[in-house]
């Protein structure tokens, strides 16, 4: 059997367009084109395990090549402030975010505190013309996806952008590049996704890993990351079904997502494995393609002729997931002043946002 071969590129999620209010005036406007000396104010909401493992230790390198400043952060826990003081003597510490954002003025808001106070901190950034990074999960419910849709329409100025760093994975790129050209071509082919977890992050600052009904437990821990993934490949993908059980801490859930014309999605994801594994495989049939990605590990079998196993980065290994952060914030850093790019980002923030709502509601 001879496989056809089509080239491909990895996509981006298409621009959206809405009629919208005149635009709010921006605190402090963005550093001019001609000005790129001058540094990106960036303010941080929330010192829990998020910013300490991945945000701190990205911006820290970025404020090192005089791209950002670190110009404030906030946290209810005096400790936590004075620590990241400590480190950043140039940046101000605040008990409250409204403070916050008067007192520096920031052109971004860096956002990792527990998921159900997202919304109430992107909105008050947006309030004052600040461009937004928020940590996942955003669409812990239908309402949510509303009022995020609501900023955007009333905002379309700023960016909307969420933390999704591991379409930053190399391994991704190879296999975004095979599936998109299923996607162009309207062929049949399957992207499977399996997540397994002894419980939740032992680490993590907080529990609302383990809280489903508040916070999204293990779907907005772990299944929106591939949720995220698939919008790349298909803006226009959706959720088909998706089951939950297990109590909070302990979950096991599935979610099928047609992606394209005829290619399909399931993500499978566990707190009650008993190891840290990931695994992606992609089949596309009709390229007589398998590329199989587990954990540290990549192998591509293409017309039955299997690869020689490629060492690979692994997402089951926390320090390569924080390490991810620092190309997702190069590239906020080169792009934030992008019109265009700042609407896709938005757009695909949303269309993620929609597709966790819906897993979350057909879950229930």
């Amino acid at each position: 059997m001879t496989c056809p071969r089509s080239a491909s590129t990895l996509r981006w999620c298409s621009p959206r367009t809405a009629r919208t209010r005149p635009s709010q005036r921006c605190g402090v406007p963005l550093p001019a084109d001609d000005r790129r000396g001058e540094a990106l104010r960036i303010a941080l909401v929330g010192i829990g395990s998020a910013a300490t493992r991945a945000h701190l230790p990205a911006l820290r390198d970025a404020e090192a090549s005089g791209a950002v400043q670190l110009v404030g952060v906030c946290d209810p826990d005096g400790a936590r402030r004075e620590a990241v003081i400590a480190a950043h003597p140039n940046t101000a510490g605040f008990a409250d975010n409204d403070a916050m954002l008067e007192a520096t003025a920031p052109h971004l808001l860096v956002i990792a505190t527990p998921p159900s106070a997202h919304l109430g901190e992107m909105a008050a950034a947006a309030e004052r013309g600040v461009h937004v990074l928020c940590e996942k999960p955003l669409g812990l419910s239908d309402a949510d996806v509303a009022a995020l849709r609501a900023l955007a329409r009333e905002h379309p100025e700023l960016a909307l952008a969420t933390v999704h760093q591991y379409r930053f994975a190399t391994p991704w790129r190879w296999m975004a590049r095979a599936a998109a050209g299923a996607v162009d071509g309207g062929e049949p082919f399957s992207l499977h996704a399996d997540v397994e977890r002894p419980g939740t992050d032992p680490l993590s600052a907080g529990g609302w890993r383990a809280d489903p009904e508040h916070e999204g437990g293990i779907l907005g821990d772990h299944a929106v990351h591939y949720l995220a993934l698939f919008a790349l490949l298909d803006p226009g993908c959706a959720v088909v079904a998706c089951h939950r059980e297990g109590p909070g801490g302990r979950e096991v859930a599935s979610v099928e997502v047609r992606i394209g014309s005829a290619g399909t999605g399931r993500i499978e994801v566990s707190y009650a494995g008993s190891r840290r594994a990931n695994v992606i495989r992609l089949e596309r049939r009709a390229q007589c393609l398998q590329m199989d990605w587990a954990d540290a590990t990549l192998t591509v079998v293409h017309d039955g002729m299997p690869s020689r196993p490629r060492t690979a980065v692994s997402l089951s290994d926390r320090a390569v997931v924080n390490a991810l952060y620092a190309p997702m914030y190069d590239e906020l850093i080169a792009h934030l002043r992008d019109r265009s790019w700042r609407m896709q980002t938005t757009a695909h923030t949303l269309g993620v946002a929609a597709l966790l709502a819906d897993a979350i509601r057909l879950a229930r």
